[in-house]
C-alpha cells in the first residue's frame, strides 16, 4: 500500500524489490541508543565514577576487600555511577560482573555492589556459588535496611560501606539485622563510631606497648585480622572468570 502511494505521488517506479526494501530501511527509524561504557577493571575493586568517596575511604574499602579475598576467596567489588542512561540496572549488573570476571572460576564466588546516583537504584549482584547464602531475600534486606536509609540522607560512604561490610557479614552466616536503622535527624555518621574505636585501638596499643600502628589498627577495625593488607592495586587477583545467573536484588532509595 505504501509502495502504491508513492508510486501514485511520485510518479516513479521501483526498480525492483530489493531496491524498496533498501528505501524502507533507511526511511525507518533507526534505534540509536548504545549500551552504557563499562570501565575497565584494572585491578581497582571500588570503582567511583560518580565521585561521591573520598580518597581516604576508598582506600579503606580497598584494603578491607582484599582482606576478604585473601582469607577466603570471596571477591567483592563496588561501582557508583552517575546514572544508567537508560539501561536496566540488573542487566547492567550482569555485564559489569561478567566484563570483569568477578569471583573465582572454581568457586563462582563473587558480588558486585551496584549504585546509579541519578537512578536511585542499587544493586547486589551475586554469583551463582554464593547465592545459597547471599539469597535474593537477604540481598534486598541489605539494600533496604542498610544502604537505602544512609542514601536517603546523602550519606553515600556510609552507605556503601554499610553494604559492603554487611555483604561480608551475610556470606559468613553472620547478618542478621531485620529492620532499617532509626535515623534521627542530625544523628552521627557511622564513621564517628570508626573513628573513636580506632582512637581506642591505638591507645590502648600504645599503653599496651605492643607497637599497634594506625595502620594496622585500621586494619583490625576493618576486618583484616592481621593478614596482609596490601593496597588492593595487584592484577594477579582478578580476572577469575566466576559465573553470574541473575541472584541478587534490585532497589530504590
Amino acid at each position: 500500500m505504501i509502495r502504491t502511494l508513492f508510486i501514485k505521488t511520485l510518479g516513479f517506479q521501483f526498480p525492483g524489490s530489493g531496491y524498496w526494501l533498501l528505501f524502507c530501511f533507511f526511511l525507518w527509524p533507526q534505534r540509536t541508543d548504545a549500551q552504557l561504557k563499562i570501565p575497565d577493571h584494572g585491578g581497582v575493586w571500588v570503582h567511583d565514577e560518580a565521585g561521591v568517596l573520598s580518597a581516604q575511604t576508598r582506600a579503606q574499602l580497598e584494603t578491607f576487600l582484599k582482606a576478604e579475598r585473601d582469607s577466603s576467596s570471596n571477591q567483592i567489588a563496588v561501582l557508583i555511577i552517575p546514572s544508567l542512561e537508560g539501561e536496566d540496572i540488573s542487566d547492567f549488573g550482569i555485564r559489569v560482573a561478567e566484563a570483569w570476571k568477578i569471583g573465582t572460576k572454581e568457586n563462582d564466588n563473587g558480588v558486585l555492589l551496584l549504585v546509579a546516583i541519578k537512578d536511585r537504584r542499587v544493586r547486589i549482584e551475586v554469583g551463582q556459588g554464593l547465592e545459597g547464602v547471599l539469597t535474593d531475600a537477604l540481598s534486598s534486606r541489605i539494600n533496604r535496611n542498610e544502604i537505602a536509609p544512609r542514601f536517603r540522607q546523602g550519606d553515600y560512604e556510609g552507605g556503601v560501606v554499610a553494604g559492603v561490610i554487611s555483604i561480608k557479614k551475610a556470606i559468613k552466616g553472620q547478618y542478621v539485622n531485620t529492620n532499617p536503622p532509626q535515623h534521627k535527624k542530625g544523628g552521627r555518621s557511622p564513621w564517628v563510631t570508626i573513628v573513636v574505636i580506632l582512637i581506642i585501638l591505638i591507645m590502648a596499643s600504645r599503653k599496651g606497648g605492643g607497637g599497634l600502628g594506625g595502620y594496622w589498627a585500621a586494619g583490625m577495625l576493618m576486618g583484616m585480622g592481621g593478614r596482609n593488607s596490601g593496597s588492593g592495586y595487584d592484577s594477579r587477583d582478578y580476572g577469575g572468570g566466576g559465573s553470574f545467573g541473575g541472584g541478587g536484588s534490585s532497589d530504590s532509595w
